[in-house]
């Protein structure tokens, strides 16, 4: 994972871009990656958002703030392999005081691989409880949040994440 270009870069044009090399611990025997190191890589993209946004390393130790994930989906479209070279985008989707709606894709050029979004809350790490935005983080948020809007959308955003067609309930004995 590497943070972005430089955070006026991503206040400007609002992409937040993290390249993932499948490395061979994540894979199986068949060389797939393995599910959870799909959350993990996911993981690694929200910390360079988090970056982009002012919500560094630096930041958190200094304020004792960070966030916290209180949900998150996951759907999984195509495999990865073994030494790939991927790149997931990470996008914030919506926002309020203290919770971040964010969404992301995992793309091999332009195939989606997969896809999750989650749901985090700002957290004061003192107190453990949740807390609203630091006042410039909020700002920030909201500059890349106007950026992102400008992209292109992704429709699968707010989609039911577990759906099954033509099924019915069965009927009582």
């Amino acid at each position: 994972m590497h943070a972005p270009d430089s955070e006026a870069q991503v206040l400007a044009a609002g992409q937040v871009l993290t390249p993932v090399r499948i490395l061979a611990e994540w894979t199986s025997a068949a060389g797939q990656l393995l599910p959870g190191f799909y959350t993990a890589a996911f993981d690694g993209a929200i910390d360079d958002l988090k970056d982009a946004i002012g919500l560094n390393a630096a930041w958190r130790a200094q304020h004792r703030r960070s966030t916290v994930a209180l949900e998150a989906r996951l759907r999984f479209l195509g495999l990865a392999w073994r030494a790939e070279q991927l790149l997931i985008e990470s996008r914030i989707v919506d926002f309020d005081a203290k919770r971040l709606r964010i969404a992301q894709s995992l793309q091999r050029g332009a195939e989606v691989l997969a896809t999750r979004e989650s749901l985090a809350i700002s957290f004061d790490l003192e107190a453990r409880r949740a807390c609203a935005f630091d006042t410039t983080l909020a700002r920030q948020i909201a500059m890349v949040h106007a950026a992102q809007q400008r992209l292109a959308a992704w429709p699968w955003v707010g989609q039911a994440y577990l759906t099954v067609a033509g099924v019915t309930a069965p009927a009582d004995p």
